[in-house]
């Protein structure tokens, strides 16, 4: 990994942790306001510059019961590649929740031990991954990283 790597690695949970008690919002992505699970890790790649601001669509909050089109993870694929390994820190872990049809779920990884992400019940928080590690369906790591 190099310097740069860490360096936005580092950024990108830097930046995370200033979101926890975002509420939770489908369709949000505005810090201490409100975010769902994938626009506020769309929405902290940008704001560390690693990504352009990308318009998603509306979509309703029980997509991924309703939806056999994995849209989700069809998008965190146009920016990241999925890897066959442990996560490192600021990689992207996509989960299946119990009730979806396709992945619809996604934390950032903070450590071995720690996620964050946006959830409906806490809004943004740090989980213990080992609560979550059943429902896991890919690793995956931005586009300008080296794996």
């Amino acid at each position: 990994m190099t310097d740069k790597e860490k360096l936005e690695r580092e950024a990108i949970i830097k930046e995370a942790l200033t979101w926890q008690k975002t509420p939770y919002h489908c369709g949000g992505r505005i810090k201490g306001a409100g975010t769902d699970c994938g626009l506020f890790i769309l929405q902290v790649f940008e704001n560390v510059g690693l990504l352009p601001h990308i318009e998603i669509p509306t979509y309703p909050i029980d997509i991924a019961a309703n939806c056999a089109t994995p849209m989700y993870l069809n998008k965190i694929k146009e920016y990241c590649h999925e890897v066959n390994r442990e996560p490192l820190v600021g990689d992207i872990i996509v989960y299946k929740m119990k009730g979806s049809l396709v992945p619809h779920h996604a934390a950032l990884c903070c450590d071995k031990e720690f996620i964050i992400h946006s959830h409906v019940k806490t809004g943004v928080t740090l989980s213990n991954r080992k609560g979550f590690k059943p429902f896991e369906v890919g690793i995956y790591s931005f586009d300008g990283w080296n794996d």
